[in-house]
């Protein structure tokens, strides 16, 4: 994929937020559902607690603490995507690894404090800092680079890098560089020259 200028990026944080919001609504039925089906399954035993027996009251337990479960984790994924709504992604970097094809594009790898899927595609739209991919934001400049993945080490090419500050959802500033610039003064001094 080609560099996207400030406009683009703009536009592409409105697409992920759009995704991520999608994604707390889904999230947030889920938990409704998991509520409901506790109440009906806790109701089921106190109504008919004089007519089942020990395996059913036991069946019925567990049913009531694997929703229980599923619903605590529910939440926790709920509050993750809320606090990622705030800054979703700092960091981005475009690969190209070595053993695709000229003609196969680049991919765009937005780097966050979480991770977040597309669930209707599989596509990861932004990494997990600490992802393996991810540690070659840290660890290259524009040019080679590599990491270890589970399959082994993948070769490539990092032709862009970039730095975002991006508050409350919108995008304050980005910064196009091969090297990670921590100091937020002069990113956002750098951040007018690009």
């Amino acid at each position: 994929m080609y560099n996207l200028t400030e406009k683009e990026e703009k536009e592409h944080l409105h697409a992920v937020i759009k995704k991520l919001l999608k994604a707390i609504e889904e999230i947030a039925n889920a938990i409704q559902n998991y509520n409901r089906k506790i109440i009906e399954t806790k109701k089921y035993m106190w109504e008919n607690s004089a007519q089942l027996d020990l395996a059913e009251r036991a069946a019925n337990r567990v049913i009531a603490y694997d929703e229980t479960v599923q619903g605590e984790e529910a939440l926790k994924t709920k509050e993750k995507l809320k606090r990622m709504m705030v800054s979703p992604y700092f960091g981005r970097i475009d690969f190209h690894p070595e053993d695709a094809s000229e003609d196969t594009e680049e991919e765009n790898v937005y780097i966050g404090i979480s991770a977040f899927t597309d669930k209707r595609n599989g596509n990861v739209l932004i990494y997990d800092w600490r992802a393996p991919i991810s540690s070659m934001f840290y660890d290259f400049e524009n040019g080679k680079a590599w990491y270890h993945a589970p399959a082994g080490i993948i070769s490539g090419i990092i032709s862009m890098k970039r730095q975002y500050k991006i508050k409350d959802s919108n995008l304050e500033y980005m910064i196009e560089s091969g090297l990670n610039i921590d100091d937020e003064i002069l990113q956002q001094e750098l951040s007018h020259n690009v």
